[in-house]
């Protein structure tokens, strides 16, 4: 309610995620969490809800989200003033698939992948993946992402950072170091997002009868 006030005052959209959502019985020893992502309009609604369908298994990290979250099941995008947004988080991004389906199925022009990476997946494959997304879907890319060492009470993470958005040919036109935190804007240029699907018509050389 605190974040939706806010969009409210300050008329602005709000991509908020992913964080940690409770249902069912929290007392319940088998009871699990979701990695949800929401979108805020600004009136203050909550426009969309996306819960995480992939999660990070990878031991060699320490991380094993399975053992306290339960996957989502569906695929989420929603109309905005800067064009249709694809929502995901973090780990999705390994997952094309996903990621197409939001283009060429649901018209997606943004996809936004609000992520904490682990540092040895961060360095390797951070910035490779996040382009890579943008220049298959010719899309922009929107991707927070969380910095420095957290959740001091658990298991003491680092993260990654260097949060940024890609535009639809690939380019990073904002990005954040591995340690700072704070606010770039940039503009989601339709014009940008019009010549690049002209110049290579990948929704028009789609083999959808052999492959989707």
């Amino acid at each position: 309610q605190r974040y939706c006030q806010l969009a409210r005052e300050k008329k602005v959209w709000l991509s908020l995620g992913g964080f940690q959502e409770t249902t069912g019985d929290v007392a319940s020893p088998e009871h699990k969490v979701l990695n949800t992502h929401i979108i805020v309009d600004a009136e203050g609604e909550m426009t969309a809800v996306y819960r995480k369908i992939h999660l990070f298994d990878a031991p060699f990290t320490g991380l094993v989200e399975s053992k306290q979250t339960e996957p989502g099941k569906d695929v989420v995008a929603c109309d905005s003033p800067v064009g249709k947004l694809g929502v995901t988080v973090c780990y999705d991004v390994r997952f094309p698939e996903l990621f197409q389906k939001l283009r060429f199925a649901h018209g997606c022009e943004v996809l936004l992948i609000p992520s904490a990476f682990s540092m040895p997946t961060g360095q390797a494959h951070w910035e490779l993946l996040m382009r890579a997304r943008a220049v298959e879907c010719q899309c922009y890319v929107v991707a927070a992402a969380q910095a420095g060492r957290h959740n001091e009470d658990g298991n003491k993470r680092e993260s990654w950072g260097h949060a940024m958005v890609v535009d639809p040919w690939g380019k990073v036109i904002a990005e954040f170091d591995g340690a700072s935190s704070g606010v770039k804007v940039v503009e989601i240029s339709r014009q940008a997002l019009t010549d690049t699907r002209n110049k290579m018509p990948l929704a028009d050389h789609r083999r959808y009868d052999i492959y989707g």
